[in-house]
């Protein structure tokens, strides 16, 4: 099947060439007429097109006298893509007149068709990437074989580091404009996969490098830049604060795709946070806390719920998420929750009496004592 199709060819006159002085020929690969502005003409055939694309003629420049068949004075040039002849435009008129006009002809004409065949494309592309995650994603029982096909199809390069980062944003927002400006950020790469979400939530799978060590160590800052780029080419009434990234864990191999989306999609239901970026590595405890069911916990710290009673459990869930928030600094945590540091201390010092642990100096006794508090305020 030709590139130039007779649609694109017509598209091109209707839009560019219908209010122009003189008449103007699109040629297909065989040499027939597939757009004029004059409609009596299409699909005829054009012998000087014809000769040039097979190598007969070495000239489209057609004078008064010449005769060939279904041709008029005029010259004719080739409409070239990717350095393929695929067809003829022709200017008709006095060719001492119209060359110049025909050059600029040429030009936008094989401007207009790649880029339709880029827009072509990537609408295709969408649908095979949208095909791929949802199979990938969704579907109960992947056959890898058939989703290492799909990626073969989307032109997937195997060797780069992915992070799903599932956006959410402001209802009222569309998803379209969304991920214009994600496509638009000069960070997008081809090798991005990005579709709306049957929820309407936006999944995008980050090209984030080609080399673990690079990636690991840079993808965090990579991502901020990607995500203030794409804050720059939103649309100037949304609102930035509304939209939110929730960053999957990094992965090489397909077959580790659905675990970064699971992991974003899990951080999106912890973080209460409602703007910026999040991090799954920064969550990674609360993860594995997830996985494990409230009944786990009850059969460690049972016994811990009879010794306190409501108020000093509250005050004890208080006092941990102070001290793990500020690396258990007391001075900074007392601050944060607004009480002397010799008030935190007191505290401390009745709970640690308590339990006969010690969790500002020993790391055993602190990993248990984030764990009582996790378990107190799920209760």
């Amino acid at each position: 099947m030709s590139i130039l199709e007779p649609a694109l060819a017509q598209k091109f006159i209707e839009k560019t060439a219908k209010n122009l002085e003189y008449n103007i020929n699109i040629m297909n690969d065989k040499g027939i007429i597939i757009a004029s502005k004059d409609e009596s003409r299409v699909g005829s055939f054009h012998e000087v097109a014809s000769k040039m694309l097979n190598g007969t003629i070495d000239t489209g420049i057609v004078k008064e006298g010449q005769q060939f068949i279904g041709t008029k004075p005029g010259v004719n040039l080739f409409i070239d893509y990717k350095n393929k002849h695929v067809g003829v435009i022709c200017v008709t008129g006095n060719p001492d007149n119209v060359k110049s006009f025909a050059e600029l002809v040429k030009t936008s004409m094989e401007a207009m068709l790649e880029y339709e065949v880029l827009m072509e494309s990537g609408i295709r592309r969408r649908g095979k990437a949208e095909r791929f995650l949802y199979y990938l994603l969704f579907e109960e029982n992947v056959d890898f074989a058939v989703a290492n096909k799909m990626a073969d199809d989307l032109e997937l390069n195997r060797e780069l580091i992915r992070v799903c980062i599932l956006i959410k944003y402001d209802s009222d927002y569309s998803s379209k404009k969304i991920i214009k400006a994600l496509t638009d950020s000069s960070d997008y790469s081809y090798q991005d996969i990005i579709i709306k979400a049957r929820n309407d939530d936006v999944i995008l799978y980050k090209v984030v490098g080609d080399n673990i060590a690079d990636a690991t160590n840079n993808y965090k800052d990579f991502i901020k830049h990607y995500y203030d780029d794409f804050a720059n080419e939103l649309p100037k009434e949304y609102n930035k604060n509304k939209i939110e990234f929730y960053v999957g864990s990094m992965q090489k191999d397909i077959d580790k795709y659905r675990a970064t989306y699971t992991h974003a999609q899990e951080l999106s239901l912890q973080i209460k946070a409602s703007e910026g970026i999040h991090y799954f590595n920064d969550n990674i405890l609360n993860y594995y806390r997830s996985l494990a069911t409230m009944k786990a916990y009850d059969n460690v710290f049972h016994v811990y719920d009879k010794l306190f009673d409501e108020e000093d459990k509250k005050q004890f869930v208080e006092i941990v998420d102070a001290l793990y928030k500020n690396n258990y600094n007391v001075v900074y945590s007392a601050k944060a929750l607004y009480i002397h540091r010799n008030t935190l201390i007191f505290r401390l010092n009745k709970i640690k009496e308590m339990l006969n642990i010690d969790p500002i100096s020993n790391a055993g006794d602190r990993d248990f004592f984030n764990e009582l508090a996790y378990y107190f305020s799920r209760k």
